[in-house]
């Protein structure tokens, strides 16, 4: 057959076609085996339960997942995570992998959970769960620059972070770390709180250290009760009528204005025999804790404690004059 023939072209054109195909075939498969292989690599520098005599099908591997999950919820982070681990190692799973990174996160062992969500974006790029929980992370290890390459890609991605980027902004003003690149026109704290007000209990606790006339002066009226925490303490607690109350329940001046029910009790209890107490709950998941934090350490939500009023004795005597 002469080669300028239009039959052979075919031919060779078929052939070629078939060649790239097996060959797409093979690479095909010796990835997904190294891929396999990698992933058995990297989970034995972790520690996993050993289960004998089962065989992990669908159904046992669901079954487990859902008792992992259970634990994973009651705080047992040392079962949880030795059955996800045993899970992943047998049967390879992306949302496990997300358990474990986000159990890792939980109990505290940070660098462990970046590294499994660097494995999860290896595969995923682009899962904003991951990218969500390496924020955390770097987060609590203060990785500023880390975290100014996350809230990137969040912008590249189109995702709303507001919040997020309201509350980097903020680490990085008071950390003196302010770029134009990133900070644009916000580069101190003074620019970011007026670019992003949502950051205001922050900025008040940052003022109250280096100028606590400013952040009387800040504080408005009808949240006086709400930052009540941040000075209740001192004792340079201006003369103005918005903090008359707060001055009365000190027993340093009257008013007759009503405010909160503690503070209520304060104004006119005869004698010093009580105080305040503040705690804190979270308006997304309802959970209260002692301390404020700028993030819930239950649900992850920034800027969403709200203060809640307490009234405590300081001696023996208070109980007899309520």
């Amino acid at each position: 057959m002469d080669y300028r023939d239009p039959l052979f072209s075919v031919i060779v054109f078929f052939v070629i076609l078939f060649i790239a195909v097996l060959l797409s075939v093979v690479f095909g498969n010796i990835r997904e085996y190294m891929r396999e292989k990698n992933i058995k690599k990297f989970f034995d520098e972790f520690e996993y339960v050993k289960i004998e005599n089962l065989s992990l099908d669908k159904a046992s591997a669901d079954a487990l997942y859902h008792l992992a999950k259970a634990y994973e919820k009651d705080g047992d982070f040392e079962k949880s995570l030795k059955i996800y681990l045993w899970i992943s190692k047998n049967y390879n799973s992306i949302d496990v992998l997300k358990h474990i990174a986000r159990v890792y996160y939980k109990a505290g062992f940070l660098e462990k959970a970046k590294k499994i969500a660097y494995r999860i974006l290896s595969a995923k790029p682009r899962d904003i769960e991951t990218l969500k929980l390496l924020l955390l992370v770097d987060e609590k290890m203060n990785n500023l620059k880390e975290i100014i390459d996350i809230l990137e890609i969040f912008d590249e991605l189109e995702v709303d972070f507001k919040d997020e980027k309201a509350y980097a902004l903020y680490k990085l003003a008071i950390n003196n770390k302010c770029s134009v690149e990133f900070c644009e026109d916000a580069l101190n704290i003074d620019d970011v709180y007026e670019k992003y007000p949502i950051i205001q209990r922050e900025y008040l606790s940052y003022l109250f250290n280096i100028s606590p006339k400013k952040a009387y002066a800040l504080i408005p009226k009808n949240k006086v009760f709400e930052y009540l925490d941040l000075f209740w303490e001192r004792n340079d607690i201006p003369f103005e009528d918005k903090y008359l109350n707060v001055l009365a329940a000190k027993h340093m001046t009257k008013c007759d204005e009503k405010a909160p029910f503690e503070i209520e009790v304060l104004k006119n209890l005869n004698g010093d025999f009580a105080d305040l107490e503040f705690e804190y709950v979270c308006g997304n998941c309802k959970k209260i804790f002692p301390l404020y934090s700028s993030r819930c350490p239950n649900c992850n939500r920034l800027f969403t404690h709200k203060l809640i009023l307490n009234l405590v004795e300081k001696d023996k005597e208070f109980k007899a004059h309520l």
